[in-house]
């Protein structure tokens, strides 16, 4: 045969699957669907399980254009819906989605741009009870259109509530932000303990106010927990509280995140980690104010290994703020050598003056996982934070103009950038140093979108 001759159709099929597995499965759907004989092959369980019906851009979400959006409604979704398990979705066209098949294999929704009031519908619209997803759903995603604004933290709560009640399997639940918006923020700490109660639900992802909400939600309401991610904005003092503190058997995942300084990782935190017997994987990230040590390698083992006989994982970063007037002030070096324990894997480590009268010691684990760093200075290591694209540096010492190429070289995917600085750079030295060296190399930030000043 003349290779002219040679159509697309004359190929194989595992050939042309996998080319077309190279394509987004979107484009296959509403380029080949009813294309006599390539129709069947886009019907695929590979192109029809997955459906994202939702673009980004900027960090913005929105859904696809009318016209793609109205073939999809009426010629392919009622011919895969029997293959459809997931779903991704923006509201302002998820009724039209969602009446344009039964999806009786559908078990997982990702929800963008969601709000308090659009999700009230979940339980009286007659269209989800009658395609019976309220027992079908057992993966629920909710990525929020108003983060964390006043006013919205019991609304958002309660909204999360009901859905908890209205999805009777639920396994999964997570509630996030666009990286617009933020996070929107839950508070369980007042709930009765008949309330948010699930014996089905295994992995949960929520940011709260406080501590006091993470300890909540552990009191035995969601007892088949077995993954938690938390994000916890706030300190407060709960102390005068009860909470159960019950073993928590199940629980195999941990992640606690820690937005603001806090003073509750010896009363609180490290002893909410002695009852996780079963712990293999941890993730903590921990600002910690006012105390009298830092929190090195020794401490760690003695605070949380040697009570987590299962960790396989451990990732953490702890920034510990203190006194510089303490009798003991260790070098890197010092605290390098505090971290022997295999489990650690490799650490990297930190120390920097505030300003006179304080320090703050970093310690954590590499390489490096965490997207934002507060409070290091002139004598950061020089690690590569390739996933960090929020950094405030602060020290008493001015920033000259090698410190801002090390922070481009070790931070290049920097977003956003705040740099306190008690005193201002030495105009002598900065002129000397031009003289000398001739123009200063151009320092850039491919990145950054937002950057910041203060003294």
């Amino acid at each position: 045969m003349n290779r002219t001759d040679i159509h697309l159709l004359d190929l194989p099929v595992e050939i042309l699957l996998k080319i077309l597995k190279r394509l987004n499965n979107m484009d296959v759907l509403y380029s080949l669907i009813g294309v006599e004989g390539l129709d069947l092959l886009a019907q695929d369980d590979i192109f029809t399980n997955t459906l994202n019906f939702v673009l980004t851009d900027n960090g913005d979400y929105y859904s696809i254009n009318e016209p793609i959006l109205n073939r999809f409604c009426n010629d392919i979704l009622p011919r895969i819906q029997y293959n459809v398990r997931s779903l991704y979705l923006e509201t302002t066209t998820m009724d039209h989605i969602l009446r344009a098949g039964v999806y009786p294999n559908l078990t997982k929704l990702k929800i963008f741009k969601f709000h308090e009031n659009f999700l009230l519908h979940f339980g009286t619209d007659e269209l989800l009870f009658r395609y019976n997803f309220k027992k079908q759903i057992t993966n629920l995603t909710l990525v929020s259109d108003y983060g964390g604004k006043v006013g919205t933290l019991d609304q958002t709560t309660n909204v999360f509530i009901k859905l908890l009640d209205f999805f009777e399997n639920l396994n999964y639940l997570s509630c996030i932000g666009s990286s617009v918006t933020g996070n929107p923020v839950l508070s369980f700490v007042d709930l009765p303990l008949n309330t948010f109660v699930s014996s089905n639900l295994t992995k949960l992802c929520v940011t709260v106010d406080s501590f006091g909400d993470c300890l909540r939600l552990l009191d035995g309401r969601l007892n088949q927990l077995s993954t938690f991610i938390v994000i916890i904005i706030n300190a407060k003092d709960y102390s005068s509280m009860e909470f159960n503190s019950n073993v928590l058997h199940h629980l195999k995942c941990f992640s606690l995140t820690y937005e603001s300084l806090t003073n509750e990782y010896d009363n609180q935190v490290a002893p909410l980690l002695h009852r996780m017997c079963n712990l293999q994987d941890l993730t903590l990230y921990i600002q910690i104010d006012k105390r009298n040590r830092l929190v090195d390698g020794i401490q760690l083992e003695n605070d949380i290994l040697i009570h987590l006989s299962k960790l396989e994982t451990f990732t953490f970063y702890i920034c510990t703020c203190t006194s510089a007037n303490h009798p003991v002030t260790l070098s890197n070096d010092d605290i390098q050598r505090t971290f022997s324990n295999v489990k650690f894997g490799q650490v990297g480590c930190s120390m920097n003056y505030v300003n006179e009268s304080d320090i703050t010691y970093h310690v954590f684990s590499l390489p490096f996982k965490f997207d934002r760093i507060r409070f290091i200075g002139n004598s950061f290591t020089n690690t590569i934070f390739k996933d960090v694209t929020f950094l405030c540096v602060f020290d008493w010492i001015p920033f000259e103009h090698e410190f801002f190429v090390r922070l481009a070289r070790c931070f290049p995917l920097l977003k956003t950038l705040i740099i306190v600085n008690c005193k201002a750079q030495s105009t002598d030295s900065a002129k000397s140093k031009h003289d000398n060296n001739g123009p200063f190399e151009v320092v850039q930030y491919l990145h950054l979108t937002s950057l910041e000043f203060g003294r």
